[in-house]
This record gives C-alpha cells, sequence and structure tokens, in this order.
C-alpha cells in the first residue's frame, strides 16, 4: 500500500501519509508558484497543503501549535518581521511530495512594490495559484499578478476563490467573482482558467471535497495540481542543449529539452555550423543517449563556445541581433532607459546590447496599452525593441503561438537585462 489516511485532531479532517514504496521510484516534479493581496490567504494555503501531505516534522508542528490549535500561517512565515506585520516580505520555498509526484511552492509577496519579486519568484513555474479572498473580490493585485502570469505565458492557471467560510459558502459570490475574473482572463489571453471555491483555513476542497459547497462539482485543489503538467514533456519537445563550459573537443552543459544521441548531426547556433555527437557522458558514465534536463559532457569536433544552442538541424530557432520583446523592469533604483549600454543573458548566452525603442507601455489595472518614450520604471511592464551587439539564438512568441507547452523553447525565449554600472537586474523580458 502507497499510504494511508490518518485522522488530524488539529483540523477534524483526513492527511494523507505518504507511504515508503514511492521513494523508491523516480518521480517527476511540478513547481508552482502562489499569488494574491494582502491577507488573501497564500501562507494558510500552503499551511494547509504542508499539514495535509504530512510534510511537517514534529518541532515545527509544535512551534506552531497551542493548546491543540494550528496556526497554519505560521508554518511558511519563518522571518519575524513577516509574522510582527502578518505580511510575507520575500520569495520563500517550500517543498511537499505525494504518492504521484513532488511538489516545489514559491510563496510570493503582495504588496505592490513586490511584483519584481513575483515575477522573478514564477519565472521557472509550471502553474499558478492566484488566490481571491471572497470578502473582497478582486483586487489591483489580482490584476496586477494575473498581468504577470500572462507576462510569462503560465499556461495553468487555477483561481482559488478563499474563505468561502466567511461568506456562508455562497454560491452566488463565487459566481461573481468568477464571471468577473473570465474578463481579465480574456483580455489577457490566459488559457484554461480553473475556478475553486476553498476554505485554506478549515480545509474545504483542498484535499477533500467540502460538504458546505454541495454545489460545487469541480476538482479539489490537490486534485487539480496532481493532474498539472509538469517539464517531464520537455524530452518531447525539440532539441535545445544549451553550451556552459568548453574544452578543448569536451562541451559541458544542459539538455534544456529533446534527446540527443551519439552519432547525431547537430548545428551550432547562431553561427551555423554543422558536427556531429562524437560521445556522450552522463556522470561518470558514457551513454548512447542524453534527455532533457540532464547535465552532459558532449564530445565533439567543431567550433563551439559557452553561450552557444545545439540544436537539429531542422528547428524553429532563430537568431539574429535584434528582437522585438515584452518587458518588466525589475531595479528599484534606476529605471530602464533607451540608449543605454546594458549587459544582455539569454540562458549561459551574453552580449552587449541598447534598448533601441520603447514601443508602448502596458496599464497595470486596464491592461490597455499607450504609447510612452519615458524610461520603464520598476513594476512597469513595456514593449521595447532591443539591439544586441553580436548575433544570439533564441526563441520567439511568433513561433511558439499557440503551442501549450513547449519547456525548451520557453527557456531560450526570455531573458534578462543587467546594468554594467550597478550590477542590478534593470528588467526581465520575453522575446515576442
Amino acid at each position: 500500500m502507497e499510504g494511508e489516511y490518518r485522522y488530524s485532531r488539529f483540523a477534524g479532517l483526513m492527511r494523507w501519509r505518504v507511504g515508503a514504496r514511492h521513494d523508491n521510484k523516480k518521480m517527476d516534479i511540478l513547481r508552482f508558484i502562489t499569488a494574491g493581496s494582502v491577507d488573501d490567504g497564500k501562507s494558510t494555503l500552503i499551511g494547509r497543503l504542508l499539514y495535509d501531505t504530512n510534510n511537517l516534522k514534529a518541532d515545527v508542528l509544535e512551534s506552531v501549535s497551542a493548546n491543540a490549535a494550528i496556526n497554519l500561517a505560521h508554518i511558511t512565515d519563518g522571518l519575524r518581521a513577516e509574522r510582527q506585520e502578518g505580511i510575507t516580505i520575500d520569495v520563500a520555498y517550500k517543498y511537499f511530495t505525494t504518492p504521484n509526484r513532488k511538489y516545489i511552492i514559491t510563496d510570493a509577496p503582495g504588496h505592490f512594490q513586490y511584483t519584481k519579486n513575483l515575477v522573478t519568484g514564477a519565472s521557472n513555474v509550471d502553474a499558478i495559484i492566484i488566490l481571491i479572498d471572497a470578502r473582497n473580490g478582486i483586487t489591483a493585485q489580482t490584476r496586477r499578478h494575473s498581468l504577470v502570469a500572462s507576462f510569462l505565458r503560465i499556461k495553468q492557471v487555477v483561481v482559488a476563490i478563499n474563505k468561502m467560510d466567511m461568506m456562508g459558502y455562497d454560491e452566488a459570490i463565487f459566481k461573481v467573482i468568477k464571471n468577473e475574473y473570465l474578463q481579465i482572463a480574456e483580455k489577457l489571453q490566459l488559457p484554461d482558467v480553473n475556478f475553486i471555491p476553498v476554505s485554506a483555513l478549515e480545509g474545504d476542497n483542498i484535499s477533500f471535497r467540502s460538504g458546505n459547497m454541495p454545489w460545487y462539482d469541480g476538482v479539489t485543489l490537490f486534485e487539480y495540481l496532481e493532474k498539472c503538467e509538469g517539464k517531464e514533456n520537455a524530452v518531447n519537445a525539440e532539441m535545445r542543449f544549451s553550451v556552459q563550459y568548453v574544452r578543448d573537443n569536451a562541451v559541458y552543459g544542459k539538455m534544456i529539452s529533446g534527446t540527443l544521441k551519439s552519432g547525431d548531426v547537430l548545428l551550432v547556433n547562431p553561427q551555423g555550423e554543422r558536427l556531429v555527437a562524437d560521445k556522450i557522458l552522463h556522470g561518470y558514465d558514457e551513454v548512447l543517449e542524453a534527455v532533457a534536463g540532464q547535465n552532459i559532457c558532449l564530445f565533439v569536433n567543431g567550433d563551439v563556445k559557452r553561450g552557444d544552442i545545439l540544436t537539429r538541424e531542422l528547428n524553429t530557432l532563430q537568431c539574429g541581433q535584434e528582437i522585438e520583446a515584452e518587458l518588466c523592469c525589475l531595479d528599484t533604483q534606476n529605471a530602464l532607459q533607451a540608449g543605454k549600454d546594458y549587459l544582455l543573458r539569454i540562458g549561459t548566452a551574453e552580449t552587449i546590447c541598447k534598448v533601441k525603442e520603447i514601443i508602448c507601455k502596458t496599464d497595470n489595472d486596464t491592461f490597455e496599452t499607450y504609447k510612452s518614450e519615458e524610461p520603464v520604471s520598476v513594476n512597469e511592464f513595456a514593449r521595447v525593441k532591443i539591439k544586441m551587439k553580436d548575433k544570439i539564438a533564441f526563441d520567439c512568441r511568433r513561433v511558439l503561438q499557440g503551442q501549450r507547452h513547449r519547456p525548451g523553447q520557453a527557456e531560450t525565449g526570455r531573458g534578462i537585462i543587467i546594468d554594467p554600472e550597478t550590477n542590478n537586474t534593470s528588467g526581465a523580458f520575453i522575446i515576442l
């Protein structure tokens, strides 16, 4: 038996206790982020997920419990300042496991001034949980967090309408919020948004179906997460090998996506040279095939350098010195300016660049674009043209448009801009 249920004296619900059997089998990983306004219940939700899956140590439970009552929010708020203010002020990571897969949770702050933290934390997730307090409905932060999900092309979005217990589990309130959010999803082109009415505090529709909301016949939050696509399907995507280090004819790097076999003919991007994969080492062993996610050493006869991307001869990878991109400014000290020299980085590739033109900006509340040539300030979103000193290899949204999940191409379709004077990350961008 892979696991068993155990009754919780704290919450009065059934908790899943993971057995030992699954520990010995290879499991895929799902990365997801929680986002919401201050006091929407993000910390309580994460505490509930960790608690219900029995992924808390006894000393942690003891530290957040008093008189047999557990404060789920304090499980994640490890900073004393956070507890005193009652808010989450930094990006934190938590982990839990079920019999089916492993999870990495990113807990992002809710304040507007920490939007850049959300962009950073959400840059490598497979799914996002946008929390909405049923008492308050959709707020300005809900809209901004949804804008971040759209900006980062997060394909799996679930809107958890929380604190339904405080609203008498009223179906009408759930429907009003859902219908209002559907208008946001349409504007931002968020596909397949799922809506789940929950109470993180009481556990309703988190790990068990709530008897308090018989009108809801959808999945629980756990059921949704268990069905989400992780990055294991990167093996089936187009081949991308990111070169990190080269010594003689040994090329070290990461298989971002696809598969690579010994003897395959490869294309070196951006220079266009063709070469053959003579031998593949994974760890200390020679292997006949490498797959997505592996760090390998590849032996070739040809000119390869750090920052290159190796692909099949027929692929959708682009190469050039100018891109149009959607950008979010992350620098709290200096706005991003057109005409100034910056360092551009996509994966391991680096080159000097200039923001050639600020085409337009996006209003964080209405999502409408407006003409502006002013520098891009922190937390602002803008469409820009970037001119690079050197030719670089990349993927772009034009090619990926309509594709539901292209892990390798997503990683090579985005990057950051660094201010060489301060070494601050000025902005993150998605290539359009």
